[in-house]
């Protein structure tokens, strides 16, 4: 009896004992991809002051990577799979979900771009711009299939607990910096296409813009 009772002490004392040690407290993070430029839609440089009304813009996605360096090691955290951003919404189709990550300070996010929208486009892109007064209608498509990686130099810090979503914003009209809507070709419809067959002078400085325009931040 004494020598069950002994047991009985010990396994008590070790269930307490490990229900003392918590594990290390965790975070959980989403992905998004956002319009920058939410409040000033104007863009002022070459060749002429712009300002733009956009009604689409969708980019598909093949990959999405977030980084932290630890004891100075990357630890990353990645989805994988074919999604459909709509960047004025910062919506996915289909919706991305929460992961578990460690706390700490986030510097690097990397993107693949790729074309896995319906239409076998990576970027789609319609909208007015106002050159001088003048409405121009245009659409504005790519095929790119490239990884870019953007860093934040103050990194995106996450606690213990926290609930974070990272975003990559895209600073839409900055991304037609240098194309001159007044000298494109225009369609019989009016509207100015420009892609690989089409204006690709144009699509050629657009994509050239990319990652000039996209920073990494907690949304």
């Amino acid at each position: 009896m004494k020598t069950t009772l002994k047991l009985l002490t010990v396994l008590l004392v070790l269930t307490a004992l490990s229900s003392c040690k918590k594990d290390p407290q965790t975070a959980e993070a989403n992905f998004t991809i956002t319009d920058q430029s939410t409040a000033a839609r104007s863009f002022s440089r070459v060749p002429a002051p712009v300002s733009f009304t956009f009604s689409k813009a969708v980019v598909g996605v093949k990959k999405v990577k977030f980084e932290r360096e630890m004891n100075g090691d990357d630890q990353d955290y990645k989805y994988k799979g074919n999604y459909s951003f709509d960047i004025l919404t910062g919506t996915s189709t289909p919706p991305l979900p929460t992961v578990e990550i460690e706390p700490g300070v986030y510097h690097k996010l990397k993107v693949k771009f790729d074309n896995v929208l319906p239409t076998g486009n990576s970027l789609e892109i319609n909208g007015t711009a106002t050159v001088a007064g003048v409405d121009f209608q245009f659409e504005f498509t790519s095929k790119v299939d490239a990884e870019f990686k953007i860093e934040n130099p103050d990194g995106v810090s996450v606690d213990p607990g926290d609930i974070v979503t990272f975003a990559l914003q895209i600073d839409l009209p900055s991304l037609f910096s240098g194309v001159d809507f007044s000298t494109a070709t225009v369609d019989a419809d009016g509207v100015i296409r420009i892609n690989a067959n089409s204006n690709a002078d144009l699509q050629d400085i657009v994509e050239s813009n990319f990652e000039d325009v996209m920073d990494f931040c907690k949304h």
